[in-house]
């Protein structure tokens, strides 16, 4: 065989390999690996507006199979071999903001497109299983480890909710929710194969269901229920593109409703499981959301400096507050259902009319930042960074008590079902619990095994 042959049969066997999804491995260079390498990127910047719930253009990349298949251009997403053929690449490439991916959004940085680029150029490879495996699923894999046999430091507590009895409080920890005695502030369970970060937590009265919302921020986020009745088995509700931030369930526990990083509120059906609902008016991720006490509104804070009423029979914005001019932290209706509270990073709280968004009042900012709020029948209930919760008169935002017990930032806050005691976590993993007619706490513990 010529030196000209032989070239010519190694370059075609070559490119045979590629197009049929191998590759001439670089000595001392490992393949790209779709599983580990280009499925989270695909997740954290692609899957939110080309996946299940949002397929723009046509198009759909939350799994292998579905990558290959065109969208409304009919041109190949994925060439194996050939990047310059690969409108999926292609487009990452695009200069002109309105035509390049992802859209709205900064560009994929160079070290990622460099890395699509090889991967397919390597032959596009897929080494995560079944073809038909969503993105999320393989991230997911890869992301929910065991929680600590003990922690080297005590977790923030990010998260709390009272069981239906008031005998128990749920807080956060690192992969797990643990479950904590409140008359000897003991630990009663360990509850694992949850997120690395449990950002929310709510248990429901009526259908004694935990919701639980977490996961690793711009990698990886899930929804999950707990079922005390069935030994704590954990049932995953979605995976997200971004971490979870929130849930809440309504008032007969039908609905559970939760948010996040991908700047969408899902309403699921909690008995089915399924998503019912999906609320996109959001252009940043959304912090926190919370039902009236009718269950017939859901309102949310969000990081575009706005917060949102919804009607949660159609989707429908009620009222929009954007007067904080800051990323709103939280937000919360008034008893009434009449006002919302909510609070912007560095902002006094703000109430507003919850038929119309207009504002009604500023309240001080004693203190440092405002992080979280409650609003009892005793008062509106913050916490800050100073570690100090305070309680306001609503009506004339007269201060009533200011009450002294931790040590950190206040990071979370829960009501007892029965209005009498409430529970705040803090970031040094100090859960703090409050019988506002003694003026004081009455129990306080540290949260991590």
């Amino acid at each position: 065989m010529t030196f000209w042959k032989f070239t010519t049969f190694a370059a075609a066997l070559h490119a045979s390999l590629l197009v049929n999804g191998f590759s001439a491995e670089t000595p001392g260079v490992s393949p790209v690996s779709y599983r580990k390498e280009i499925a989270p990127i695909l997740q954290r910047r692609c899957a939110a507006c080309h996946g299940e719930e949002s397929a723009k253009g046509g198009y759909r990349l939350d799994s292998f199979a579905r990558m290959g298949k065109p969208g409304d251009s009919d041109l190949a997403p994925l060439v194996a071999g050939k990047p310059a053929d690969s409108e999926l690449h292609q487009l990452l490439l695009e200069k002109a903001p309105d035509d390049r991916m992802p859209q709205k959004a900064d560009p994929l940085p160079p070290g990622e497109i460099a890395l699509i680029e090889r991967w397919i150029r390597e032959g596009a490879v897929n080494d995560g299983g079944a073809p038909d495996r969503s993105l999320a699923e393989l991230v997911r894999d890869s992301l929910l480890l065991p929680a600590p046999e003990k922690y080297a430091r005590p977790a923030p507590v990010t998260a709390l909710a009272f069981s239906p009895d008031g005998t128990q409080i749920a807080a956060s920890g690192y992969y797990e929710v643990t479950l904590w005695d409140l008359e000897t502030g003991g630990l009663v369970r360990r509850i694992g194969g949850l997120p690395e970060r449990i950002n929310s937590i709510a248990w429901n009265p009526k259908n004694n269901l935990i919701a639980v919302g977490g996961g690793s921020p711009s990698q990886w986020g899930g929804i999950f229920l707990i079922d005390p009745a069935a030994d704590f088995k954990i049932r995953l509700l979605a995976d997200l593109p971004d971490t979870a931030l929130a849930v809440a369930f309504n008032p007969d526990g039908k609905l559970l409703a939760a948010c996040g990083g991908d700047r969408s509120i899902r309403l699921f059906d909690t008995g089915a499981g399924k998503v019912i609902r999906l609320f996109k008016q959001h252009s940043e991720l959304i912090q926190t959301i919370a039902f009236s006490r009718d269950g017939n509104r859901l309102v949310s804070a969000s990081r575009d400096r706005t917060a949102r009423v919804f009607s949660i029979h159609d989707g429908e914005v009620l009222a929009a507050y954007d007067d904080h001019e800051a990323p709103v932290m939280t937000a919360a209706f008034s008893p009434d259902g009449s006002t919302i509270f909510s609070v912007a990073r560095g902002r006094p709280v703000h109430s507003w009319n919850a038929g119309n968004g207009k504002q009604t009042a500023q309240f001080i900012n004693a203190g440092r930042d405002t992080q979280v709020l409650l609003d009892t029948a005793f008062g509106l209930i913050t916490g800050s960074t100073d570690g100090v919760v305070r309680l306001s008169d609503p009506r004339d935002r007269r201060a009533l008590m200011t009450l002294f017990g931790h040590h950190d930032c206040v990071e979370s806050i829960a009501l007892a079902p029965n209005g009498q005691l409430f529970a705040t976590g803090a970031h040094d993993g100090e859960v703090c619990i409050w019988e506002l007619k003694c003026e004081t706490w009455i129990r306080h513990f540290i949260t991590s095994p």
